[in-house]
């Protein structure tokens, strides 16, 4: 494997790179706050909005039309940030982020070249900007700035929690008169279903311990049952034992699980860009996470625990799908500090199995950086210390 560059250096030299290009804030995202000029600095400061940072990969980040991201490494971003005092008293923030990669196409001499951001980066930066002003403001004007903006807010909610209510009545009056449906569970793993009663068809997916799937036919050993996209495919009635009846329009999909203090705001499937062996050359769903409100600096244990909850959650998903569209899951943080997670699904099958202890899962991911990963109060040694990026 090759050495990882200091990020210390590669934060200068990447720096340098775009104070070069000079400050250009003609495609810049600006909004005001009610807030001074000195106040919106200091925020963007404790928000770490002067301080450039690696990105995960150009996907998402930047304009992609005529642009091989093959051909890039190393991508990184600074923000350009303008205050300028409103006539309301508050101040108008402008914001451009100027992005750069590494180039090393075939034939062309090798140097850090600029690309255009997709606005997604100044948008967060915005957004995580004026929640932190919501829980710092401290004057009477600011104060009842919010408190407007807070009770238009709750009026749009109070309309729409009637029309939901509405909505309410409705389903509860009419659910006596809907017909009950049949479900049953997986009892072992690696459940086939498959494209006909029959053990030699073709496997359509492989269920898990505890999967959940609704009957549509019975048929003497055989069960057919319901897929996703409007598949079905058949399993043992063997193998699978009765689950507890539900209405037809009762939610058949359960929440999501989560872990405090991040949620998913962006997933994409696409080629893997990285370097990481196991994933190289193959697809992956990219998942970008953020923090909940303006909790920016939590416990690094949360991270860890976030990451392997997605994994088995979109696993699990995966493994009911009739179409194996990805091979991998790649967990991008947007905030601060930036980290990196990423796991090849059939490692993620064989946790979930229980072929893998927890250890050896997390030795088989990639978590960039790994102290981004560890807890404090307990160490996670076991880290895989690779990056998706040389």
């Amino acid at each position: 494997m090759k050495p990882i560059r200091s990020a210390m250096a590669l934060a200068l030299l990447l720096a340098s790179a775009l104070l070069s290009w000079g400050v250009d804030l003609k495609e810049a995202q600006e909004r005001e706050f009610p807030v001074s000029t000195a106040a919106a600095k200091a925020a963007l400061q404790n928000l770490g909005a002067y301080t450039g940072s690696r990105l995960p990969s150009l996907e998402g980040f930047v304009k992609l039309e005529g642009v091989p991201v093959q051909e890039y490494q190393r991508p990184y971003y600074e923000f350009k940030i303008e205050l300028v005092p409103a006539a309301s008293g508050g101040t108008v923030i402008r914001v451009k982020a100027n992005v750069s990669a590494w180039y090393v196409a075939p034939n062309a001499e090798p140097g850090y070249r600029a690309l255009d951001s997709n606005g997604r980066l100044e948008s967060d930066l915005l957004d995580r900007l004026s929640e932190y002003l919501k829980d710092k403001a401290a004057d009477a004007a600011t104060l009842a700035q919010w408190i407007a903006t807070a009770h238009a807010q709750r009026l749009g909610a109070e309309s729409r929690l009637a029309e939901l209510q509405d909505q309410l009545q409705k389903v509860q009056a009419s659910k006596s008169q809907t017909p009950e449906q049949e479900f049953v569970s997986v009892t072992t793993p690696r459940v086939s279903a498959l494209s006909a009663p029959n053990e030699s068809a073709s496997v359509l997916l492989r269920a898990q311990v505890d999967d959940e799937f609704q009957v549509l036919e019975h048929r003497g050993a055989w069960l057919r049952v319901e897929l996703d996209n409007a598949h079905s495919g058949w399993v043992k009635r063997a193998q699978v034992q009765p689950g507890t009846p539900v209405a037809t329009n009762d939610a058949q999909s359960k929440p999501r699980a989560s872990a405090p203090g991040f949620t998913i705001i962006r997933e994409m499937a696409s080629d893997f860009s990285g370097e990481w062996p196991r994933l190289k050359g193959k697809k992956a769903l990219y998942l970008w996470a953020r923090p909940d409100g303006t909790v920016l600096n939590l416990p690094t244990g949360n991270r860890l625990q976030f990451v392997q909850t997605v994994f088995l959650e979109r696993y699990r998903e995966a493994a009911h799908s009739s179409q194996h569209s990805v091979d991998g899951i790649v967990v991008i943080f947007v905030d601060e500090r930036g980290a990196v997670a990423a796991a090849a699904l059939d490692d993620i099958r064989l946790w979930a199995e229980g072929s893998l202890t927890q250890s050896a899962f997390l030795k088989k991911c990639s978590l960039d950086p790994p102290t981004a990963f560890q807890n404090p109060s307990s160490t996670h040694a076991t880290l895989q210390q690779t990056t998706l990026h040389p």
